[in-house]
Parts: structure tokens; sequence; C-alpha cells
């Protein structure tokens, strides 16, 4: 039996038999993994807490045959700013679910670890539309998915003000000349753009000092969906309810 440590942050937590429990983690050193944690839904189990959702815990792990296991596990951060706010907890559904969606079983990223902690603490705390609108696009790049938002994709050719346009299947911005021999491209504002561009390389801690338009985070946030929703091939389970709670039509 081999025993391994990993810091890992609980994505999601279900039901496996009984008291067993089936988790999702995104570990520092060995990126997502599902593991058991026999017995951790026991009132009296002292797995109970690290086990949560949306926790930052220390595990040590056994390898199963078919599936590793939680031997022991405590927790280190529990990100308060979630608990009591339900727009928030939404929100970190959104980053775990792209998490779970977008990564393969076993492949460490470094980067996405520290994005996806950064991105949980600082959610509550300042602007956690456009936090979430980062984290997005930084995903995107960590994963080698990042959208094209200088040169037109088709012909290289840098747009003028009010010529933009997106295109998910063709990997971003679309030159007005080109659009229309493109499938999706939509016009979209330069102001769009160069936030998008912004939000790609900004630390996330300094995003409470900028301020977007409305006009510009609506276009921002369809863009990102309809680009998320051509990689993942359909749209993340977590916008729907988001819509539902912010009065906004998904898609």
């Amino acid at each position: 039996m081999r025993l391994y440590r990993a810091e890992g942050i609980v994505l999601r937590n279900r039901e496996l038999t009984g008291a067993d429990r089936l988790l999702s983690l995104y570990t520092r050193e060995y990126g997502r993994l599902r593991v058991a944690a026999y017995g951790a839904g026991k009132p009296s189990s002292r797995k109970r807490g690290a086990v949560q959702p949306f926790t930052r815990s220390e595990f040590l792990l056994g390898s199963g045959r078919d599936l590793d296991y939680v031997r022991q596990c405590a927790e280190r951060e529990i990100f308060p700013n979630l608990r009591n706010d339900l727009e928030n907890l939404l929100y970190a559904h959104h980053l775990a679910e792209l998490v779970e969606t977008f990564t393969p079983e076993g492949e460490p990223n470094g980067g996405l670890f520290v994005l996806l902690l950064e991105a949980l603490r600082g959610l509550g705390d300042g602007d956690p539309e456009l936090l979430v609108r980062a984290f997005e696009i930084k995903l995107l790049g960590l994963l080698g998915y990042r959208p094209e938002l200088g040169a037109c994709v088709r012909c290289g050719r840098v747009s003028a003000p009010g010529e933009y346009h997106f295109a998910a299947g063709a990997g971003g911005v679309v030159c007005a000349r080109c659009a229309p021999e493109v499938r999706g491209a939509r016009a979209c504002r330069a102001g769009t753009v160069a936030v998008l561009r912004y939000l790609s390389v900004a630390e996330l801690r300094v995003l409470r000092r900028i301020r977007v338009e409305d006009a510009v985070r609506e276009e921002m946030r369809r863009l990102l969906e309809d680009y998320l929703a051509f990689h993942l091939e359909g749209r993340a389970r977590s916008l729907a309810l988001l819509a539902c709670i912010k009065g906004k039509p998904g898609g």
C-alpha cells in the first residue's frame, strides 16, 4: 500500500455509499483527483470538516485497487465569505465546475491551483463578478485555450475602434473585413476586448480598484460563456443557476 501527501481544495463531495463520500479534489501536487473518504459522512467523523466543498485541506492518501482513499486529513482554510452568501457560493460552484471539466485527472498545474485558491479567497471581497470573468480568461490561458484578443484570427489584421467582432469557434477576435465570412462572429465593443486583455494579465487582488460599465460586463459575460461552451461542447450547468439569481437569460 502506497501512501502519499497532497494539499488540495475540495471541489465536490457526494455520497458514495452510506456514510462514505466520493471527493473531487484539485491538488497542488497531482492536479485533479477522485478519492474516497470512508466514513466521512458520519457526524462523529474526524474527516468531516476537512472534506466539505470549498475547503483547503492537507490529505494523507492511500492507493487503492480501484479508487485512492483518504487515510487522514486536516482542514487549513474554509473561505468563510462563501458560507453565508448564495451568489458567492454559486460563483464558487462555477469555478469548481470549470476546473473539473477542463482538467484531466492526475496532471498537476501549480498555476491553476494558486489561481483557484486566490479566487476563492477573493469572492465576496470587492467585485466577485469581475473576479470570475478574470478567473475564466486566466484558466483558459493556463490550459492552452486562451482566445486571441489582439489581431484578427483569420487575416492577422489589428481591428480599428468600432470594428471588433468575436467568434468563439474561430478562436477570438475577427476584423470587420473577415467577419462576414466567419461563422458565429458577433460585433463587440473595443472596450470589452480591452478589459478582457487586462483581466488576462492583472492580479486578482487589484480588480477591486477598477470600474467596468454594465454594457461591457454583460458583453464580456456572453462572449466568455460562448467561448467556454464551445470548448466544453455544452454550457456549464452552474451558469443557469447564476443567470436565475441575477435575472439574466443564459446564452
